[in-house]
Order: C-alpha cells, then sequence, then structure tokens
C-alpha cells in the first residue's frame, strides 16, 4: 500500500517495484478507479462478458504481473467485496459465468494522503495487513531530487548539455516543488523545448510542459489556471519593463 499526497510519485514507486521483481519482463496493468466509470471499473476488475461486451475478458487480477489499484475507495461497495472474496479465496469469478480464475498478479494499491472516499469494513481491515509506504512531499526530500531528475533526462531522451548542467546542479535550491514530482518533471521537460520568446520565461515553461504532460499521461486539469500562470508572468514582467507604469504596459 503506497500512500502520499497528489504528485510525489506514488505510480513512480509502483514502476520501479515491478521493474525490480521477478515479474518486471510483464507488462504493469492499473485501474484507476477514481476516473474509470463504473462500467469500465467493473470490466477491468472482474472481467466476464456483459451483454454489450461481443467476447469474454480476463479480470486484471488474472493477469501474471504486478497490478497497480488506484484509489479503490472510490470503488463501488460491490466492487470492493467482490475484491475481497478474490484475494481471500485467491480466484475471481467472471462477470455473467460461474467459473473460477486463479489471480496470477501482484497487486500494489495507491491511495492519496486524504483518503477521500471510504473503504469497506472488510477491504481496511485486509490492507491494515499489506507492507506500507507513506512517500513525503518533494520539499521534505530534496536529496531524492537529483536522481530523480536523471530519470527524467533519460525518460525523455534529453541530451544534457553544459548550459543544461548549470541549471541540474541548482536544482535542490531553485524551487520549493510544491507541485512535487510533477513540477520536477515538467521542469525536465522544458529542456526538449524549442527556445521561445522572450516573454516565456522558465517558469512558463514548466507550466507549458505540465500541461502537454497531463495532457500525454491523461490527467485531469485546469486550462484556465495554467493559461492565468502564463498570464500572470507576463503582466509582471511587462510592468516592471514600464516601471510599474499600468497605461504603458498595456500599451506594449
Amino acid at each position: 500500500v503506497i500512500t502520499g499526497e497528489p504528485g510525489v510519485g506514488k505510480s513512480l514507486l509502483s514502476s520501479r517495484i515491478h521493474a525490480n521483481s521477478i515479474l518486471k519482463d510483464r507488462p504493469i496493468e492499473s485501474i484507476n478507479f477514481q476516473t474509470y466509470s463504473e462500467r469500465d471499473q467493473r470490466i477491468r476488475l472482474l472481467g466476464g462478458s456483459p451483454p454489450e461486451l461481443p467476447t469474454t475478458r480476463r479480470s486484471i487480477l488474472e493477469l501474471p504481473t504486478t497490478v497497480i489499484l488506484k484509489h479503490i475507495n472510490f470503488a463501488s461497495r460491490f466492487l470492493q467485496e467482490r475484491l475481497v472474496e478474490a484475494i481471500q479465496q485467491r480466484e475471481i469469478i467472471r462477470l455473467g459465468t460461474k467459473d473460477k480464475r486463479p489471480i496470477r498478479g501482484r497487486l500494489i494499491f495507491i491511495f492519496n494522503e486524504s483518503r477521500e472516499g471510504s473503504l469497506v469494513p472488510g477491504l481496511s481491515k485486509m490492507l491494515s495487513k499489506y507492507h506500507a509506504i507513506n512517500l513525503p512531499p518533494l520539499k521534505k526530500r530534496k536529496e531524492d531530487i537529483p536522481e530523480l531528475a536523471q530519470h527524467f533526462f533519460t525518460q525523455f531522451q534529453i541530451q544534457r548539455r553544459k548550459q543544461m548542467d548549470q541549471n541540474f546542479i541548482k536544482l535542490p535550491l531553485r524551487n520549493k516543488w510544491n507541485e512535487n514530482i510533477l513540477e520536477l518533471k515538467s521542469f525536465i521537460k522544458t529542456f526538449d523545448m524549442p527556445p521561445d520568446e522572450i516573454a516565456i520565461q522558465q517558469k512558463d515553461r514548466i507550466e507549458l510542459a505540465k500541461m502537454n504532460l497531463m495532457i500525454d499521461e491523461g490527467r485531469e486539469f485546469s486550462l484556465k489556471d495554467s493559461v492565468s500562470v502564463i498570464e500572470k508572468g507576463i503582466i509582471q514582467r511587462t510592468l516592471k519593463k514600464h516601471d510599474d507604469c499600468q497605461a504603458r504596459a498595456a500599451q506594449s
């Protein structure tokens, strides 16, 4: 069980656990109960052949790999209770069938620190016996930043250059990283972006990179908030250029 505030790297840690397990050659599987529809949750977790499906699907629990269950506290009581039964019996009964199938996956549960939603008593009791890891915010473990940054350089296939290394060395000191790994990851992504106009400074480039990452990774985000951050930076720099004269700043 891995817990922590949003963006501290719970999914990243899960992928590293998988990469260092005997299942590392198998593709990792996951389901996010906070974003999947009830129908997709049932099909993905329990498998089977509901009337609207042309074929029978396997449950994600049947797959011989690491299975990440994100925010199971947002799943319905029915699904949580079925999951408890399946884990206890090490078998799953697919939807619309009576056949029992063995569970072969290694389960990792991910929760946000706030633990919104609710767990049925049986699942809560079961998870209390699991090995638990709580990830602190990135600003409280700055010693991890260089290694994380290098990981993202490799992930984005960015070749580090002399100028880039100067910024890289300053990473632990340059920011409080209030948005945790997403902010750090976005910062690294800016090294892969082409030079922009002078008005778009580093903070804006990070915000642009963050928007692109969230789109690529299918995360929810507020376009209005991101645009506001960029607009605010441009306005502040324009005012500074014109000695805080709003009239001249508005004209430029």
